[in-house]
């Protein structure tokens, strides 16, 4: 039968597992930050560009790092060991 043959060829696996693997590393050296609770924080109007939102979140969760009130961010790898 001409085309395609319906099986993946050994090329397609590794391309296929050289993706998985790339998807995996950058999945695991993603930032997370741990919980923490902040009662006071970055201000930003409801209607505001997510940007602007995101910036003053990031700003509100420094100035808690810096006090004393939440862990630093950290790779999410190393939250898989404990």
């Amino acid at each position: 039968m001409p085309g395609t043959p319906l099986h993946p060829t050994r090329r397609q696996l590794t391309l296929l597992c050289g993706l998985a693997l790339v998807s995996l590393g950058w999945y695991a050296v993603e930032p997370v930050h741990p919980d923490c609770l902040v009662l006071s924080g970055g201000y930003a109007p409801g209607d505001a560009p997510p940007a602007e939102r995101y910036v003053a979140h990031q700003e509100a969760y420094e100035q808690a790092v810096s006090d004393g009130a939440c862990g630093p961010a950290r790779p999410r790898f190393r939250t898989w060991t404990g």
